[in-house]
């Protein structure tokens, strides 16, 4: 394996996209370009490249954005003297002149470039020495990475609930050197690629791997969401049930705390980016701190006790989800006052992991999608819930019906994932447009489905004149 700091270093020396600053694009023009007969030669060169993709997941314009969905979702709040360009996000309002939406924007376009980059030059057989085997797990890899990084652009910018409609994101499958215009494709279009790049990643994908790396196991517990979404549940289903009785040894932690302790070397980590100390580097979930719980998380965490009282977040806590407790008790909060995150951004200090893909949400998945599919169990459904629960040392939920059991579902999954991935923001929304919810039940501010989705910024608008902006901006 690479040395972490090769693969720092990779991206840097191996210029191959850097956006202009002042410009805002789906399209990357290089500076310092290297040459396609030199950029990859071996299977070194081509490990570097790879090195590059992951490490553009960990840059800051892409990596503290789960803290910006917490605000814009049900989850959390940013502070008032929080993150930067937060305007709008509290109260779903964001402005189309927000520059850091931009930069969201044109940093998971570099992953998808670098990612297409790679994936061109593999197939070509420009890497000499590299047995077969290897050179379709590296595609696999760049393959993951392009899909995870279209599933987050198609959510955040696209009607991703609506496979009719032509509200997608632009797709790109070939390295571009050159700014070219380019209108959006359709949201079917957008997951079309989406599944046939993570199809091949869990077919051709490494195992046995660090969880910073994207193998088989992690491309199959991403379809397996990517099918939820699209209605397909039995797929889904079964993709879950397949990733939870994995056989490269990914199992739920005893206790819910060894998760972060564990960070990305916990046992139930499916996906990761590599963190380490000082400037070798991590993600910028350090600013958690400028954020706070939101009202409908405490009082769902304060529901699930017997216990009319209010909770306390006194010493360790009590009268709480013992998840919420451990986050935001005075005795474990921590430094940035959230204990998933428990590192400050100190000189030559550890930093914190991104938790992208883990065996706790499977389950959910898992649960969900047999709920929801034609002829499921309802009870299979609730014991892949209650197992969630039993780990977190709160009581059983009782079945009575399907669209209870879902209502529980979409709770524990807040319960468990909040300041993680956004997921339980991305449920609010597919639970209305299912019928299941009214968003603005959850959130009085998500007044329309315009707020479903963030808008496409000026400065991308301005690099890309094909592109139509989302309704309602």
């Amino acid at each position: 394996m690479k040395t972490y700091s090769t693969i720092f270093k990779s991206i840097l020396c191996l210029s191959l996209v850097v956006l202009a600053s002042s410009c805002s694009i789906d399209d990357v023009k290089p500076i310092n370009q290297l040459t396609e007969e030199n950029a990859i030669r071996d299977a070194a060169s081509a490990q570097a490249i790879l090195n590059g993709v992951y490490d553009l997941g960990r840059e800051f314009d892409v990596s503290n954005f789960p803290l910006y969905l917490a605000g814009y979702g049900n989850e959390g709040r940013i502070l008032s003297s929080g993150l930067s360009g937060s305007k709008g996000y509290n109260t779903n309002e964001v402005p189309v002149e927000n520059r850091f939406l931009t930069n969201l924007y044109n940093g998971f376009y570099k992953i998808i470039n670098l990612s297409n980059f790679l994936i061109e030059e593999l197939e070509a057989g420009k890497a000499v020495d590299i047995s077969e085997s290897r050179k379709m797990e590296m595609i696999s890899e760049a393959k993951f990475q392009r899909a995870f990084t279209y599933f987050n652009l198609l959510r955040y910018f696209g009607q991703f609930y609506d496979l009719n409609s032509e509200y997608g994101v632009v797709v790109r499958t070939e390295f571009a050197t050159n700014l070219t215009a380019q209108p959006r494709n359709s949201v079917q279009d957008v997951y079309n690629l989406i599944q046939s790049d993570l199809e091949y990643a869990a077919e051709n994908g490494p195992m046995y791997i660090e969880h910073f790396y994207s193998g088989s196991l992690a491309a199959k517990a991403l379809l397996s969401k990517v099918e939820l979404y699209l209605g397909n549940y039995d797929k889904a289903a079964l993709l879950a049930e397949e990733t939870i009785n994995n056989g490269e040894g990914y199992m739920l932690e005893a206790e819910y705390n060894s998760i972060f302790t564990n960070s990305f070397n916990s046992s139930e980590v499916i996906w990761a980016p590599l963190t380490g100390p000082g400037a070798e580097g991590g993600t910028q979930m350090d600013l958690i701190a400028r954020t706070t719980y939101s009202e409908n998380l405490r009082k769902l965490a304060d529901a699930q006790v017997g216990d009319a009282a209010d909770g306390v977040l006194d010493a360790n806590g009590s009268g709480y989800d013992p998840r919420f407790s451990f986050a935001y008790s005075e005795d474990t909060k921590g430094q940035n006052t959230q204990a998933k995150y428990p590192f400050g951004n100190l000189a030559g200090g550890q930093n914190n992991t991104l938790y992208h893909l883990r065996l706790g949400e499977i389950y959910l998945i898992h649960a969900e999608a047999e709920a929801r599919r034609e002829g499921g169990d309802l009870d299979v459904a609730l014991e892949s819930l209650n197992t969630i629960r039993q780990r977190a040392g709160v009581d059983d939920k009782v079945l009575s019906d399907q669209a209870t059991l879902l209502e529980d579902i979409r709770q524990e999954k807040l319960l468990e994932l909040f300041f993680e991935n956004g997921e339980p923001w991305f449920d609010v929304v597919r639970y209305d447009i299912l019928g299941n919810l009214d968003a603005s039940a959850v959130k009085e501010t998500l007044t329309s489905e315009n707020k479903f989705i963030l808008p496409m910024t000026s400065q991308v608008m301005i690099g890309n004149n094909t592109i139509v902006q989302n309704p309602g901006y």
